[in-house]
């Protein structure tokens, strides 16, 4: 795999750089591949860089000292994770988790050319900026989720997304995960999923659930 195509894909500023400039990019990129479940950053890591996801699926999240977790926002092919590399830069600082869904293929930008660059280029800085813009309203919109809907809503909503990313009507989830996704406890997931269940919005079974009624499902999502 050809990390310069790769790079110059899929980052808007690549073809601005100077020849030295991509030359020291490519240099301190490396292409990692991810087992699935494997934490690729938390906050005690050193700096882990930006990350490229090239193939698979990883989840961003927080955790509380109780063990308890919600995700912010998933990275598909071709996303950047800028919160990965956010400690290059002077005053910010993110205690966040990322961890790879599934199998998956990444390219890791060491954070210090990424700082460099950034005070060199405006293109860089541009696209950083675009960034984090957009990641911040994907964890506004999970915030919105948390504070102003109910649980039903949330786990329906989650349901929907989550058939939507798998393009079927079978998710193969434990209670606990889609506890850890919304931030919530297995115990709670669990009883209104059993209610879902007996209003024959799904059907459970070990390891999976089977969605019977979207419209259902949509109805409870937006109340």
């Amino acid at each position: 795999m050809d990390k310069k195509e790769i790079l110059e894909e899929i980052l808007p500023f690549f073809n601005s750089l100077s020849v030295k400039e991509s030359q020291e990019l490519i240099s301190k990129s490396i292409l990692i591949k991810y087992e699935e479940g494997k934490i690729v950053h938390n906050k005690n890591s050193t700096c882990t860089g930006l990350l490229i996801t090239i193939s698979g699926q990883f989840r961003t999240f927080i955790s509380a000292p109780s063990g308890r977790e919600i995700t912010l926002f998933r990275l598909l092919d071709r996303d950047v994770c800028i919160l990965s590399a956010s400690c290059a830069f002077q005053n910010i600082t993110y205690d966040i988790n990322l961890e790879s869904e599934k199998e998956s293929l990444a390219i890791i930008i060491d954070s210090s050319i990424i700082k460099d660059l950034s005070k060199s280029n405006a293109k860089v800085l541009e696209f950083l900026l675009n960034i984090t813009q957009n990641k911040l309203s994907e964890v506004m919109y999970v915030l919105e989720q948390a504070v102003f809907f109910s649980l039903d809503s949330r786990i329906s909503n989650f349901l929907i997304e989550e058939s939507n990313l798998t393009n079927s009507s079978t998710l193969y989830l434990t209670h606990e995960s889609i506890a850890n996704h919304i931030g919530s406890s297995r115990e709670v997931v669990s009883k209104i999923l059993k209610k879902f269940e007996r209003d024959d919005i799904i059907e459970i079974s070990r390891g999976k659930l089977k969605i019977l009624n979207i419209e259902k499902l949509n109805n409870l999502s937006n109340s």
